[in-house]
């Protein structure tokens, strides 16, 4: 899959332990007989983790009972791919992994918290997301199925990649906050992120929407990261915005070499490459739409489908507009005396009508501008992670 917004696969690890505990192989002072609930290893595991954290120099995480909830019922699915791909596991950072018992039941024990600890960390991957510097919240969740335990951690860390393959690291500013959209429109025009060119094995959308997100919390405006998932073909990103005035705004900065701008206008006297900064449309089942932000005055799907409807009336107007032209053109044949009355009355009739329908279509492309952009797809999902 194209790195372009996100890997579209929670960053899952499932491995498996077979633990033969043969009597014959342990002694009777290994042997820890007091058993412990599946809520009991949680907190367990929860505790050391962050005790390993912090012995790094990493924050404690904080519990999450949502992110709970989720490593809960991923595990007691026995991490079914159907579960996973249907909720916001699909976009964070997940560890999972099971333990297999080849002789007897299942038994969560005292030191069970530590064992599994123990194991992630001599596994790179399963460590590597437990000490993500940019992980603040984490959910945990033990099930047993059958002969296995099933582990889970979720951490509030998106599952996305940037165009070189590393994972996208946001950062927060603990005192950004909603801006108006006047602000937003203002801070985004100046901002040079969409000038920057998309490049599809180093700089992505992923990259695109992480840079306006950090440089916009940089500036004290608290900005979300946006996943998109498409019916076809890989996913996007793009960036998200609470205005205090018009409530959620989506901006979609990414520059030229993915969106495609499409001449409609009547002039052609804008350059399409002059900016890449767009508001974004989004809605389950509906095309995603983009509005370049200099156009933009509302930020519901209703807007978007009426700008459409207005586009597609412009065009037909255009095309009108060119057959009359060529018609009067060819009535005219390149003669510049017309000496005839009815002759000429009649193409100044003509000529009339063009100009009237000219100032028509000058009047909408002020409104509509001289291009649109193309929808990248049909949205099935999107998550937006503050």
């Amino acid at each position: 899959m194209s790195p372009r917004g996100f890997t579209g696969i929670a960053y899952t690890i499932l491995i498996t332990v077979t633990l033969a505990l043969l009597a014959s192989c342990i002694t009777p002072s290994a042997i820890v007989s007091s058993t412990v609930t599946e809520a009991e290893v949680e907190d367990a595991i929860y505790t050391l983790v962050n005790e390993e954290r912090q012995s790094v120099g990493l924050d404690a995480l904080a519990r999450d009972s949502d992110l709970d909830k989720l490593a809960r019922w991923y595990s007691a699915s026995g991490f079914s791919r159907n579960m996973e791909q249907s909720s916001d596991l699909n976009y964070l950072l997940c560890n999972s992994w099971r333990a297999t018992f080849s002789r007897g039941s299942p038994e969560l024990r005292e030191d069970t918290a530590q064992e599994q600890v123990d194991y992630c960390l001599e596994n790179y991957d399963l460590r590597q997301a437990m000490l993500r510097s940019d992980a603040r919240a984490t959910g945990l969740g033990v099930a047993i199925l059958g002969d296995t335990v099933y582990y889970v951690q979720v951490f509030d860390v998106l599952n996305s990649v940037q165009g070189d393959g590393r994972p996208v690291q946001l950062n927060e500013n603990a005192q950004a906050e909603d801006p108006s959209w006047e602000l937003l429109r203002w801070f985004v025009l100046d901002d040079d992120t969409d000038e920057q060119p998309y490049i599809g094995d180093s700089f992505v959308c992923a990259d695109f929407a992480a840079m306006l997100h950090d440089r916009a919390e940089a500036a004290g405006i608290k900005a979300a990261y946006v996943s998109v998932v498409f019916t076809d073909g890989p996913g996007h990103a793009l960036t998200a915005f609470n205005t205090t005035d018009h409530g959620l705004v989506f901006i979609d900065c990414t520059g030229q070499g993915l969106n495609t701008a499409t001449s409609g206008g009547f002039t052609g006297s804008q350059d399409t490459t002059e900016s890449y900064d767009k508001v974004a449309y989004l809605v389950e089942g509906y095309e995603y739409g983009l509005i370049s932000i200099d156009r933009a005055s509302h930020f519901d799907y209703e807007f978007y489908e009426q700008w459409m409807r207005q586009w597609e009336e412009h065009l037909e107007k255009v095309e009108v507009y060119e057959q009359k032209a060529d018609a009067y053109e060819e009535a005219v044949g390149g003669r510049t005396i017309i000496t005839d009355p009815d002759e000429y009355a009649m193409l100044q009739s003509m000529h009339e009508e063009l100009e009237a329908l000219r100032e028509e279509l000058e009047t909408q492309e002020d409104i509509l501008g001289s291009y649109r952009w193309e929808s990248l797809g049909l949205v099935t999902d999107f998550y937006i992670h503050w």
